[in-house]
């Protein structure tokens, strides 16, 4: 599998490069989004990782180009360490998923497998919401990109089933999910609204990475967040 690394640090390119090949990849480096652009669309790469803040051509523009081109690539910010602001913007440009600098192995290692598993995924998949009670708990799986558009079939999932002896609420998301700023907002006001009703909320399944910038939003301190187990 083809992965193209666009950064204008030389020890950034260096590290992914090392880290990369040594995961068997075929692995290409540009120092800058002129070059990583013409090279995206010689090399067609599966995977892309690309710096946000570059000369030039930045990576919020990198990710633009790179969507308008059609060709199917998993496209992954690399932000600051905390920038909740960049890496939302990264999200509503269909970015599929971010690492923040310092580059964490385990970030790297989460970003990857995700990455791996969406290529192998239909492309632009529809939110869906699959809803279960347990005894006073409602599960909730979710599928797909939850965006402004699913409001209301997301908030009638909580309309009528919170009322009747629900204390517990799991949010379970599948390996497609992703997410933009209306729906990071939207997710929000339901935990909100259900930690009102005195429900607890569980967000399961979230990536590493995912784990990260829902933590940047706040919503560690409205909801307990857990990780996959399987990007342990």
């Amino acid at each position: 599998m083809k992965i193209l690394v666009i950064d204008d640090e030389k020890p950034t390119l260096s590290m992914f490069k090392l880290f990369l090949t040594a995961y068997g990849y075929e692995v290409y480096t540009a120092e800058d989004g002129e070059k990583g652009l013409s090279m995206f669309e010689e090399l067609r790469p599966q995977i892309v990782f690309t710096d946000i803040k570059m000369p030039g051509i930045d990576g919020l523009e990198v990710v633009r180009r790179i969507r308008k081109t059609g060709i199917d690539a998993q496209v992954i910010i690399i932000t600051g360490h905390g920038d909740m602001e960049t890496a939302v913007k990264a999200l509503d440009l269909d970015a599929s998923d971010f690492i923040n600098k310092p580059v964490e192995r385990q970030a790297l290692n989460a970003a990857l497998a995700r990455a791996e598993k969406r290529k192998q995924m239909p492309g632009d998949l529809d939110v869906k919401f699959i809803a279960a009670r347990q005894n006073n708990c409602l599960e909730v799986s979710v599928k797909g990109k939850l965006t402004a558009s699913s409001k209301e079939k997301f908030l009638g999932l909580f309309k009528d089933k919170t009322a009747d002896g629900i204390h517990k609420v799991r949010l379970i998301f599948d390996e497609s999910f992703s997410i933009d700023s209306s729906g990071i907002s939207l997710l929000i006001g339901v935990i909100q609204d259900l930690m009102q009703k005195e429900i607890t909320v569980f967000l399961e399944n979230l990536s590493y990475n995912y784990v990260r910038v829902f933590q940047m939003a706040g919503m560690d301190k409205m909801a307990t967040l857990k990780e996959s187990f399987t990007e342990e």
